[in-house]
């Protein structure tokens, strides 16, 4: 719109200038004129000698918390760019829809030796993988009136994850876990070994005082409790059930957020899982235990990156797993506990249910 201006300055002044033989208005529409080719080349020049690239091809992000993407300007001309303007797109892998949004940047000159780095943040509404697509590069002039572009094929995915959701899980009253697939149920009840420590961390609320480390928390001048080495360990078999076909970028979602809050919260209550998903691109049916944090956040990244596409049959029937004796959680927000239904989730309301239903296993 401003390089259409500055040609119709450039026309007016110089149909002036002949209409009334001004030779000082041709002067100033040539002097216009050939300051307007030179912006133009410019931006053409500095467009073939600018290259962007995400920072990270993957990385990972909550979802509804604002991630800043890094975006990684090589400018190779002896010339600062002010001013670029990136075209890009946003895409969930299970999703045809797509958004497209803008951001502008600016990079150093060559002569700088340092690294340009331009940010823009993004708001993930939905658990999955985000693609992330630079599609086409503006560069302007110096003035920002001229401007050239360029296709860009840069991309990157972003893991979102969930963000865990306190669940109400009541165990079988009786202190029998007969109900629950367990893998090793050697000892019916579960206690630590005090013969080792594990590990000295902060307290945290509902600690036991007697594991305070005595010594260390005078040292620090804050509490600190011994972690013991646990005897047996109830391990829970857990199978993700994805052999359904119409599961939609929604569905994924509340799928994501069950599976998550269902693993943190076993895991504090002391439970260690196994937990089977299906993936073709690695032969089938795999098995990963998570046993603290860190593996849940690893299984949800590999669960991401499956290819979780199968049937009933294939899922089911070349395993030695079979439906009742696993705890179950399906793409249809259905999660059964040994052949038993706990509860059918509505895809709309899935956090509040979390936070807010008290399951009974």
């Amino acid at each position: 719109m401003k390089g259409l201006a500055v040609l119709m300055v450039i026309f007016i002044f110089w149909y002036f200038a002949g209409m009334f033989r001004q030779f000082e208005l041709m002067t100033a529409a040539l002097c216009i004129a050939v300051l307007t080719i030179l912006l133009t080349i410019l931006a053409i020049y500095q467009k073939r000698r600018l290259s962007l690239r995400l920072k990270k091809t993957r990385d990972i992000a909550f979802k509804k918390v604002e991630k800043e993407i890094a975006v990684l300007a090589e400018n190779k001309s002896a010339l600062p760019v002010n001013r670029f303007q990136v075209r890009l797109r946003l895409r969930y892998m299970t999703d045809r829809k797509a958004t497209r949004k803008k951001y502008i940047g600016c990079a150093g000159s060559k002569k700088m030796n340092e690294e340009n780095f331009s940010s823009f943040y993004l708001y993930a509404p939905l658990c999955g993988i985000l693609e992330i697509s630079l599609l086409r590069l503006t560069v302007f002039d110096p003035l920002s009136v001229f401007s050239s572009g360029k296709k860009l094929r840069e991309s990157g995915q972003l893991l979102v994850f969930p963000i865990e959701k306190p669940m109400q899980i009541i165990l079988p009253s009786s202190g029998s876990h007969d109900n629950i697939p367990l893998t090793d149920t050697s000892t019916p009840k579960k206690g630590d070994d005090h013969s080792e420590v594990r590990l000295i961390r902060e307290y945290r609320e509902g600690d036991l005082l007697r594991h305070i480390h005595q010594n260390y928390s005078a040292k620090t001048d804050s509490l600190y409790v011994k972690e013991f080495s646990r005897e047996n360990d109830f391990i829970l078999d857990l199978l993700l059930d994805t052999s359904f076909n119409d599961t939609s970028t929604e569905d994924w979602d509340a799928f994501y957020e069950i599976i998550f809050s269902v693993m943190t919260s076993m895991l504090r209550l002391e439970y260690t899982l196994n937990v089977f998903y299906f993936d073709r691109s690695r032969n089938g049916l795999m098995e990963f235990r998570v046993s603290d944090s860190a593996d849940c956040a690893e299984l949800m990244a590999q669960v991401y990156l499956a290819d979780k596409k199968c049937t009933h049959e294939e899922l089911y029937g070349n395993s030695d797993l079979h439906r009742t004796d696993l705890m179950v959680i399906n793409t249809h927000a259905e999660w059964f506990c040994a052949g038993k239904p706990i509860y059918r989730f509505h895809k709309e309301l899935v956090e509040k249910e979390l936070s807010s239903v008290v399951f009974r296993l």
